[in-house]
């Protein structure tokens, strides 16, 4: 078994040092004004401007710990409602359940203003009226005024359609952090009779 004394490891870590100087060099002159020495410059220069930018981030929150709490706590609550934002099947699936917890209750002790809403929800359904529309983290469905499956010119004008500012009049349910909130606010006393 060879035994290594302090200084030769020490020299040993000097050659290989030594080598990989003369591999680089000989690598950079042979690649310097090509392509790909114009490609390592620029992941250069982009690694030194991320590691600026880190430095000045980490200073910045040394100097003003509760702007960047308060600064990460809203990230992270706006990360939290993207990946909890419900689609239209869980709207769906919310409906249905509603709708069996309503045919469980008797007729005259179901509150009058969940009935209108879930039988609004079904004809709208039924007439292919809904419209499901994601913001990334919440969601909303709205009444459509003609069906997917209908072609006529009203349909197909851009100029007829229904615009932007008055989808707010059309809405029937706003989704956020998986939770339905106007159903889940008509089905709240939805079996005592006011």
């Amino acid at each position: 078994m060879m035994r290594l004394s302090g200084f030769n490891v020490f020299t040993i870590g000097t050659k290989t040092v030594e080598t990989y100087k003369k591999v680089s060099d000989k690598f950079s002159k042979k690649i310097s004004g090509t392509f790909v020495d114009k490609i390592v410059i620029y992941i250069k220069n982009v690694c030194s401007d991320y590691k600026e930018v880190a430095l000045s981030v980490r200073t910045d929150i040394k100097q003003k710990p509760l702007k960047a709490t308060i600064f990460f706590t809203g990230l992270g609550f706006l990360g939290y409602s993207i990946t909890h934002n419900p689609n239209e099947q869980h709207f769906k699936a919310k409906f249905v359940q509603c709708a069996n917890d309503v045919s469980l209750v008797s007729v005259h002790l179901v509150n009058p203003s969940a009935i209108e809403h879930l039988k609004l929800i079904q004809t709208c359904y039924n007439k292919d009226l809904i419209r499901y529309t994601s913001f990334g983290f919440f969601s909303i469905i709205w009444v459509d005024k003609y069906s997917n499956q209908c072609n006529m010119y009203e349909t197909n004008c851009s100029y007829l359609k229904l615009p932007y500012r008055k989808i707010a009049s059309q809405v029937i349910d706003v989704g956020f952090l998986n939770i339905w909130w106007i159903i889940s606010r008509k089905m709240l006393d939805y079996d005592i009779n006011y």
